[in-house]
């Protein structure tokens, strides 16, 4: 690794992907910015593992026999990750050749997570307007009103993954959920709520492929797929907005803003009863705050 510049680690979480993957790790072992690659499979039981020998030392290939499922495979390929950063690519996915090196230049102290566009996806240009580091509000906003941005056009760092990596169902839940699907809008909010900005890179730099069996292609084929697919989003909104509102709760009580305090306990208990998950919010306060806002 280059002296000065913090490892960036490149995570692919794979299964029974041998024909896509090879491109997802050709584009991450051809960056302009020293990385290093860490393909975690779990439970393929096609050549996948025949494919990576190929590749050597040039990888970190985990494997494991079991399929646990999406969010223990990423969980996995993030922990062993060296690096400080993390970009999660995904296995039918791949990434321009200076996708980590113009990400990093903009991550900074207060900067949580920094995003690419990715070919025909996102159109941040018009959005943002150029390449650079904005206030987390303007990225919030569209995150909020169901704009589904995807880790892998993503850069993070790896404690913030590490701790939006949930297992299986978040703590709060309207919906039942839908496998593979949530959790990558919860990194994003995760990170603005950490940090105060973000980061666009307004170039095509991430290429999403369009195929048979895609989680979201499927989806938007089969209208009980598309409906359990936009609840799974609608479930991390949820848990965020409670995130916001016990971050709130902190400061009033904290600056003994008792009013206020009082105030923020009365809108809160309406709008979980009238949502129908205020049994469920019981007791998660405590657990939430420590985890979340160390």
């Amino acid at each position: 690794m280059e002296k000065n510049k913090p490892i960036v680690s490149i995570v692919i979480p794979t299964f029974n992907r041998s024909k896509f993957v090879q491109k997802a790790i050709d584009s991450a072992l051809s960056q302009t910015y020293p990385c290093e690659v860490i393909v975690c499979d779990h439970g393929s039981t096609d050549d996948t593992p025949k494919v990576m020998k190929k590749y050597g030392n040039k990888i970190k290939y985990i494997r494991r026999e079991e399929d646990f499922g999406p969010h223990f495979c990423w969980l996995e390929g993030v922990i062993h990750a060296k690096g400080e950063y993390v970009h999660l690519q995904f296995d039918d996915d791949w990434i321009d050749k200076t996708f980590i090196e113009k990400c990093m230049k903009l991550m900074k102290e207060d900067v949580g997570v920094v995003i690419a566009d990715a070919e025909g996806i996102f159109h941040f240009k018009k959005s943002f307007g150029r390449t650079g580091v904005f206030p987390r509000e303007k990225l919030e906003k569209k995150l909020l009103k169901g704009a589904m941005y995807s880790p892998g056009a993503s850069v993070f760092r790896k404690k913030d993954l590490i701790d939006a990596l949930y297992m299986e169902n978040l703590p709060i839940q309207k919906y039942t959920g839908y496998k593979g699907v949530g959790p990558d809008a919860f990194f994003t909010l995760l990170a603005l709520l950490r940090y105060k900005k973000v980061g666009i890179v307004v170039d095509h730099l991430v290429f999403f492929r369009v195929h048979e069996n895609s989680i979201t292609i499927d989806a938007h084929k089969n209208p009980t797929n598309y409906t359990l697919l936009r609840n799974a989003y609608e479930n991390v909104i949820i848990y965020y907005t409670f995130l916001k509102w016990f971050w709130l709760f902190d400061k009033f009580k904290y600056l003994s803003l008792k009013y206020w305090h009082r105030w923020f306990l009365r809108i809160a208990r309406i709008f979980l009863k009238k949502i129908g998950l205020f049994n469920e919010a019981k007791g998660m306060y405590i657990k939430i705050r420590t985890k979340l806002f160390p």
